[in-house]
Parts: C-alpha cells; structure tokens; sequence
C-alpha cells in the first residue's frame, strides 16, 4: 500500500523544541525491537522495559514516558523511527531530562546515527543514558571513546547478522529448497509444491500475461480485482517454466 513518503528528520526544528524543566532526575525510556534482533540477542521488549524500570529505580529516575519502535531494523533512518522520534521530543520538552536506553544498539546499528541523535541530545541540554552502563556516565574521553566502540560493536554485529543470513538463504537456495512462504494457491506435499484447486486460475492467468495479455483481460478470464491480478502476475512473472514444473504434479 503506498503512502504519503515519510518527512526527512529535521534536527534544527527538533532542537528548537527545548524548554527548561525543573525536574533534573527525569528521563524519557526508548525501546526498539525487531523480530531478528528479539531471537538474536534475546533483548526483547519485556526485558528492555525490565532493565531501564530497574535502572531508574536504582538510581532515583522517574520516567516521564515510554516510546517503542516495535518490528523496525536498527538501520531504518530516523523519519521512519516515530517513537524515536517522539521520545527525543519529549526529552527535550522536559530538559534536562535523558534519553534512556537499555542499550546504545536500540537507537540504531549505524554508527552516525547513534552520533546525530547524540549531538542533538547534548546540545539541546539533555543526555543519553544506558542501562548498560556503555560509557554514558561522563564524557570524558574514556567514557567518550567506550560509546563509539560499543556504536562500532552495533553496526558490526548488524552487519554479521545480514552476512550470515543472506548465507542461509543462498546456501538453503542452491539446495532447492524453497524460501518463504508458499503462494496460497499451491501446497506442500512430501515436501514439493504441489497445485490445490484454485492454481489452475494462476497458471491461466499467468500464461496470459507471457502471451501479451492485459490485465483487464485476466481480470475478466479468472474474476479477479485488480489488485489480485497484479500480485499474482508479478510475483509469477520470469518464474513461468516453475509453475509449469508444479501444475505437471497436479493429480
């Protein structure tokens, strides 16, 4: 479904939010989590949630509010992370209140973005805070370089994962073995792709688009709204001689 394109992230507006607050033990808690990263690390939502309450509890914080960013990759760039977003915000409505993570890698596996949203922190009067204790108690210049190793250890850990991943998935590939779930038109059976009753439509459909037919046609031939007909033609579409192979096990 296409949308409205997201608005680019504009640090000058955001910083030009700051207001003074008098409460200086508050912070604002941010939580990201990705379905990769919750198996991967076991950082989940629940845990993150149960490391900052404890953190604040600890050190005599109030968290003025929560933000998530629940299912997006630690490299989405800031205008398509809203709770970010607004977790910023209201850390800055609230100055000088913190930004408080579970850990640095929550904010983003790329280094310049954990940096950006950083900067924007430090020169509208906050903070960044994490309960993992990742060299944001001070900044001086060991606390300093402790943050960028641990942003370097984020961005090189997202880079294994994807490495690592795509390999499964090549090697998964060259084994014959399918990847993704199956088209709901077809099944599986002693683990081939066998067709059901409704993929006789689909190889019609399909083999009138490779014969230059227009989507209304195939609209009109299988009964099928547009949207369908696009969807199934285009994710058949150069796969024809694969759909032939499992139409030829139909009963």
């Amino acid at each position: 479904m296409e949308g409205k394109p997201p608005e680019r992230f504009n640090m000058e507006q955001f910083m030009s939010k700051s207001t003074e607050n008098t409460t200086s033990n508050g912070v604002v808690a941010y939580y990201r989590v990705s379905t990769n990263e919750q198996s991967e690390s076991g950082l989940g939502l629940e845990a993150q949630q149960a490391v900052c309450r404890a953190y604040a509890a600890k050190n005599g914080l109030t968290i003025i509010s929560e933000h998530t960013d629940a299912g997006l990759s630690g490299r989405a760039p800031l205008e398509q992370r809203t709770a970010l977003v607004a977790a910023m915000a209201s850390v800055v409505a609230n100055k000088p209140a913190a930004l408080l993570v579970a850990k640095i890698d929550r904010l983003s596996r790329e280094m310049l973005t954990q940096l950006t949203i950083e900067k924007a922190l430090v020169q509208s009067g906050c903070r960044l805070v994490s309960a993992a204790n990742e060299g944001t108690e001070g900044d001086d210049a060991a606390s300093v370089f402790t943050r960028r190793i641990m942003s370097a250890v984020g961005e090189l850990e997202a880079s294994l994962i994807s490495a690592r991943t795509k390999a499964a998935l090549a090697e998964k590939k060259n084994r014959g073995e399918r990847l993704g779930k199956p088209p709901a038109t077809l099944r599986v059976e002693d683990g081939l792709l066998v067709p059901t009753a409704a993929t006789g439509s689909v190889v019609q459909a399909v083999q009138m688009r490779a014969a230059g037919a227009k989507l209304h046609e195939v609209e009109k031939a299988t009964g099928w709204t547009r949207s369908k007909t696009q969807r199934v033609c285009s994710y058949w579409k150069g796969r024809e001689d694969e759909l032939a192979t499992i139409w030829e096990r139909r009963d």
